[in-house]
């Protein structure tokens, strides 16, 4: 054998030795490196505990598998935050040859199931500031540590959040797939955003969310991210498990919507250019067992509103938004009996709505049927506030069914009616903590009491209603059997503190209630 070629065989078995080597001392490290992993993991994780089954060192691909790594809440152990089978980290080669590292993170078919207890529990875990405070050094760490280049990806993940309550459904997210490209904690200069960010996220409906942008993960102090948000036929009935926590009941609905948002420390941005909902039934539902929350949650909506109009770094606004065929309704549950007002075959337009004073006014325009009877057509017009509401509102409700009142009659004033039409017009301006303005609501041959309909009530109550009937027909127009007043709305606004929507839906509800019972009042 030539000495050349003993060479070559003295190389192949050192270079076969060094393999061997590696690929031993891998195998012996792979328990301790996944202790101690999984220790460090969970010394930066209060409040939570992390177990990772298994770990595969692999030295000549320069990669590193997690396996079975599973997530659980300290105090809500059962079910596991999050799941996930494999998580892959592979070097790449060629930033190592510039002196950077460059690395390849991959998670596999993570499960995520959260639960309003987990929430709850996140909430009253540790100090917010503290939290702030440690994800700063955590970036700092980061920023100034070698420079690095890597990417992100989440495949095929899934998600459900859970209210735990026996007759609400979980809201669930089918698959999600995150891509982050180029994250870097050396960005060239003026890139403001030198990540390339892609969530893709579907429901069971098919359904589906779209966010597109760039971002930026290690901004000071908070990421920044800029992109677009594109929602296709979202089934709002999957918003049911948070929205119920509003009490807000939505039976169904498709939601399509086209927007951009843009987050940082200095600034948010939320532009929807156009949203478009179709055929929604949505219920408000109200009770007593609920109204002190409702009132602490109006009184927090009020400050949130106030704060995000005071905020010069938020930006709020709505370009152009449809809704088609719907339905919205009030249900109170606070009376007996029940009721329930709504507005059918509902179509709304809206457009320029915003929350900076500079974006000029915003219109709306209602149209529907009235208790599923009456043409209903609604005008408003509405000025960013600063510092206060200032908006326009012009109602007209004609040739209701008036028997459709009924269940409100009874609750509020103990009758109900057999037949005749209501009718209703208003025009209100809110500027500077003042309202100007009137309702006016007309009657038509109203019957509050029928023998044939009443014969099974008790005599007490047969009485009163024929009482009301006659008490009615004193403010009847005669020649046209018709009942009208005009009450003046005008006066302060009863909360200085309240935002645009709490002063509209409060004049909406002293409209209707003293539009329902004109007159009836008096008499009693």
């Amino acid at each position: 054998m030539s000495k050349h070629r003993r060479a070559w065989t003295i190389a192949l078995i050192a270079l076969a030795v060094v393999i061997l080597a590696v690929v031993i001392l891998a195998a012996v490290s792979d328990e301790p490196l996944r202790q101690y992993i999984e220790a460090e993991a969970n010394s930066r994780l209060p409040g939570f505990h992390i177990t990772i089954g298994a770990l595969d060192l692999h030295p000549l691909t320069l990669s590193v598998a997690l396996r079975d790594i599973v997530v659980r809440q300290d105090i809500h152990p059962d079910p596991p935050v999050v799941s996930i089978p494999k998580i892959t980290a592979d070097a790449e080669l060629a930033p190592l040859l510039l002196g950077k590292i460059g690395a390849d993170l991959r998670v596999e078919e993570p499960v995520f199931v959260v639960t309003q207890k987990h929430v709850d529990g996140l909430l009253r875990k540790g100090d917010k500031e503290v939290v702030k405070e440690e994800a700063k050094a955590w970036q700092d760490r980061l920023r100034e540590s070698m420079a690095f280049r890597g990417a992100f990806h989440v495949t095929n993940g899934h998600m459900t959040y859970e209210e735990g309550k026996a007759a609400s459904e979980p809201l669930r997210i089918e698959r999600f797939d995150i891509e982050a490209t180029n994250i870097t904690n050396r960005p060239q200069e003026n890139d403001e955003y030198p990540s390339e960010l892609r969530v893709h996220a579907s429901f069971p409906d098919q359904s589906q969310i779209h966010l597109e942008g760039r971002a930026d993960w290690f901004a000071i102090p908070v990421p920044k991210v800029d992109a677009d948000l594109k929602i296709e036929r979202l089934q709002i009935k999957n918003l049911l498990p948070v929205a119920g926590r509003f009490n807000v009941q939505c039976r169904q609905g498709a939601l399509d919507v086209n927007g951009h948002v843009r987050y940082s420390e200095s600034s948010t941005v939320v532009a929807i250019n156009q949203f478009q909902l179709d055929d929604a039934k949505i219920d408000y539902v109200h009770s007593a067992a609920t109204k002190p929350k409702e009132v602490q949650r109006v009184k927090k909506a009020a400050e949130k509103a106030k704060d995000a109009h005071q905020d010069s770094t938020l930006r709020v606004k709505v370009e152009q938004g449809k809704i088609r065929d719907s339905e919205i309704g009030f249900v109170n549950k606070a009376t007996s009996p029940d009721y329930r007002v709504f507005l059918t075959d509902m179509d709304v337009e809206l457009e320029n709505l915003s929350n900076r004073l500079e974006e000029g006014t915003g219109t709306l325009k209602i149209t529907g049927k009235f208790m599923g009877s009456g043409p209903t057509v609604m005008n408003a017009t509405f000025r960013p506030e600063k510092p206060r509401p200032d908006f326009n509102l012009n109602a007209k409700i004609v040739k209701t069914n008036v028997s459709a009142f009924n269940d409100v009659l009874r609750a509020h004033g103990d009758m109900d009616t057999h037949q005749g039409t209501f009718a209703f017009f208003s025009e209100m301006t809110v500027k500077d903590n003042q309202i100007r303005g009137y309702v006016k609501p007309m009657l038509k041959d109203v019957e509050v009491y029928d023998a044939e309909q009443d014969k099974d009530k008790a005599l007490t109550k047969k009485v009163w209603e024929a009482v009301i009937g006659g008490a009615l027909g004193m403010f009847e127009n005669k020649p046209r059997d018709e009942a009208a007043t005009v009450t003046d709305l005008s006066g302060p606004v009863e909360n200085p503190q309240a935002d645009t929507w709490q002063v509209v839906g409060k004049l909406v509800q002293n409209a209707f209630f003293k539009a329902i019972l004109p007159g009836f009042e008096r008499v009693a």
